[in-house]
């Protein structure tokens, strides 16, 4: 029976704290009898701050609910990929992608970060484990869902061209960032919205987009970064052209859950727009977008069949 309840870790935090803040290791949960220990959440929650500093802001109550929120789906992704691929043996994907991090963290070298993480008393390998997790998992959802993608090219480039025409000199660009949940059933939307409204209020979008968001942009708080206008969906752009700055839209349905948006902030660039640019943009973005979509599904379908104890 699946025992998942985030509830426990406001219940029984304070005696658990003070084994993941030290250095006695116990087993936290199992998945499908792997266990996770405090440990590994401890090592997570360091990891995490390493990628987004804005986590250092974040009280310690929130951060183990959002570590082990972060490490139990890691998990899940790791057992079903196992099922397909080897792990351990795609080195140069991996490094592809280390550097890549090294470049947003803003190092130079690897023997830079071989330094931090030593402070930070990490392994690299404990790094390089968790870029494989989701390549690998990205790749298998490409491979499963690959011929299910339904991307219409000239329906994308016919709009493409009229929201251009449409236009005058100067295009809108929206800088937004997103929350993505799903309720496990229709009745539980209204308690689920209302949960998240209530965290917003109290430690911010981005903190409750960390906590609560599926989305992949939950590590950085939601973000998805400046957006024109051609890039958004008729049904987005008129949502996001009624909000002021600051402002967080209705919940907005997906294939993969609910939908909130908050403008954080817009502009206007003048028009200098490159048909072709802008469809190829637009066409990688429907992909990640349906990609995105098909991933949350299909973990949710894992996640239903998997045995996740608390101890």
């Amino acid at each position: 029976m699946k025992v998942y309840k985030f509830l426990f870790f406001f219940l029984v935090f304070f005696s658990f704290s003070k084994d993941l803040f030290s250095e006695k290791v116990s087993i936290v949960f199992t998945v499908n009898n792997t266990p996770i220990t405090s440990i590994e959440i401890k090592n997570e929650i360091t990891y995490l701050k390493l990628i987004n500093s804005d986590l250092n802001n974040m009280e310690d109550k929130s951060l183990v609910i959002y570590a082990s929120k972060s490490i139990l789906r890691e998990k899940i992704k790791e057992l079903e990929i196992k099922k397909y691929f080897k792990i351990g043996v795609n080195d140069e994907a991996v490094t592809q992608s280390l550097f890549k991090l090294l470049t947003t963290l803003g190092l130079e070298n690897l023997n830079e970060f071989n330094n931090l993480l030593s402070e930070l008393k990490l392994e690299i390998e404990f790094v390089k484990n968790k870029i494989e997790i989701e390549l690998l998992w990205n790749q298998l959802i490409f491979e499963k869902y690959r011929n299910k993608l339904s991307i219409n090219k000239d329906k994308i480039k016919k709009d493409l061209k009229a929201k251009i025409k449409n236009e005058e000199n100067e295009i809108n660009e929206y800088n937004l960032s997103e929350i993505l949940f799903a309720p496990k059933s229709k009745s539980m939307e209204k308690e689920d919205l209302e949960k998240i409204k209530k965290s917003i209020n109290e430690v911010g979008f981005e903190n409750t987009a960390i906590i609560y968001s599926i989305s992949s942009t939950s590590s950085s708080g939601g973000s998805i970064g400046w957006l024109r206008k051609t890039q958004l969906s008729k049904e987005i752009s008129a949502i996001i052209e009624n909000l002021d700055i600051g402002e967080i839209s209705e919940a907005i349905n997906t294939p993969a859950g609910k939908l909130l948006l908050i403008l954080k902030n817009k502009r206007k660039v003048k028009k200098e727009i490159n048909l072709k640019e802008e469809l190829n943009k637009a066409l990688i973005i429907e992909r990640n977008k349906q990609l995105n979509q098909f991933s949350s599904i299909y973990f949710k379908k894992v996640e239903l069949n998997t045995v996740i104890n608390e101890k």
